[in-house]
């Protein structure tokens, strides 16, 4: 048995440990938020669309899908822990390799969802799995992609240590350049807002504050010859579409 396929069959037992699994289960509305403030308006508007997560995990975002009534939805994942729960939920998901499962499936797909899997890949394991996706994309099919920010002065290398299974980490510059590669076009790349309860009191002080020292960033990495950078959140969206 291999490195990965020993880690990932007791991946949500072995990293999402005592307190953050309970967490992880009962924050549900959350997440529906999180994923409102920041995927809805990069979604088809047609809730027939056919939707594949990779990577899916506990199925918070197909839950979210369900909720906003996309009918055609479904995930994979490496992980029998993960897909056991999300059948357990009436989620549909399946045991699968991302790359290897999209190979059968040539312009299947409105859109095609990566939530905090290509770190967990080698880049070119990543070029490997986008080039899949593009394949798999109907014409105007959308990728969206979400990956840690290596950007960020604070988390961008612990964020390559928290997880057993982290491989690699980009920046915005690098991930746009990662879809451009694999063929994708109208490529942008997006923070992500923690700070989804537009009116909570401790949300609206940390976005202000987070403003302020991401200029000071924008400003200091300028100052070192940086200037393409101007995403330092703790995650990034990118999205690209098929043409």
């Amino acid at each position: 048995m291999d490195f990965r396929e020993r880690v990932y069959r007791q991946y949500l037992a072995t990293h999402l440990a005592e307190g953050r699994w309970a967490a992880a289960q009962r924050d549900q509305a959350m997440w529906n938020r999180y994923f409102r403030v920041n995927y809805l308006c990069h979604l088809p508007p047609d809730r027939r669309a056919r939707i594949l997560e990779l990577g899916c995990g506990m199925g918070q975002f197909l839950e979210f899908l369900r909720l906003q009534g996309y009918e055609n939805a479904a995930g994979v994942d490496r992980s029998d822990e993960a897909v056991n729960y999300c059948r357990a939920r009436n989620l549909p998901a399946e045991k699968a390799e991302a790359t290897a499962f999209l190979s059968s499936r040539a312009d299947c797909y409105d859109a095609l969802i990566l939530n905090d899997l290509i770190e967990h890949m080698s880049k070119p394991e990543a070029l490997a799995l986008l080039d899949a996706c593009r394949s798999a994309l109907r014409p105007n099919g959308v990728i969206l992609i979400k990956t840690v920010n290596a950007a960020n002065p604070i988390l961008g290398a612990h964020s390559l240590a928290i997880d057993l299974t982290h491989e690699t980490v980009y920046s915005e510059e690098s991930l746009a350049q990662l879809l451009r590669v694999a063929g994708f076009d109208s490529v942008q790349v997006f923070p992500m807002n923690i700070y989804i309860k537009p009116h909570h009191p401790l949300h609206l002080a940390a976005r202000a504050f987070a403003a302020l020292i991401n200029w000071l960033w924008r400003l200091l990495f300028r100052l070192y010859g940086r200037p393409t950078t101007r995403l330092f959140s703790k995650n990034i969206l990118a999205v690209g579409k098929k043409i």
